[in-house]
């Protein structure tokens, strides 16, 4: 016991002012970790596994689709409400797509209509990808061609070309 009161003592003279105020340094770094990181890293804990739990019972909404919609609609009708859901869809994700030409093709079979639509509209990588891989979920939508292009380099904004295909039964 005696040897440690003298190793103690002897310590003062080995450290110096420097070594104490290093030590007292990591003593407080050490109070810190304990007082606040170690707590921090439970609520983390907690709060994720929250999350995963809330994230396991979320259920999503069905796409608006087309073919949902009714069964006593037309064609027509049913191609209006695909147009409704598309720009629905394009604002979901902030994109405005402010021209949409479409036509109807001419199908060998009679019991099948389709119509083909294409868009031109400017966005960000990330919304427009998530806007085609929602349009990809409708029911009868084909995608034929999407072409992204940027004037240049610099510029986050692209210039999306969309072309797609919907077809639907036409009613006897």
């Amino acid at each position: 016991m005696t040897r440690w009161l003298w190793e103690l003592r002897r310590a003062r003279w080995r450290f110096g002012t420097f070594g104490w105020l290093a030590l007292l340094l990591m003593v407080a770094a050490t109070g810190v970790v304990v007082m606040e990181i170690l707590p921090m890293r439970a609520d983390l804990a907690r709060w994720e596994e929250d999350l995963s739990r809330r994230e396991a019972e979320l259920k999503h909404a069905p796409t608006p689709a087309p073919d949902v919609v009714g069964g006593g609609m037309n064609a027509d009708q049913r191609f209006s409400v695909f147009l409704h859901s598309f720009h629905a869809i394009a604002s979901k994700h902030g994109l405005s797509i402010p021209q949409v030409t479409y036509q109807m093709a001419t199908e060998d079979e009679a019991s099948l209509r389709r119509y083909l639509v294409e868009a031109t509209f400017t966005g960000a990588y990330l919304p427009v990808r998530m806007f085609v891989s929602d349009l990809r979920l409708l029911r009868g939508v084909r995608i034929e061609r999407v072409s992204l292009s940027r004037t240049g380099i610099d510029k986050t904004q692209l210039d999306v070309r969309l072309k797609c295909s919907f077809l639907v039964e036409v009613s006897p």
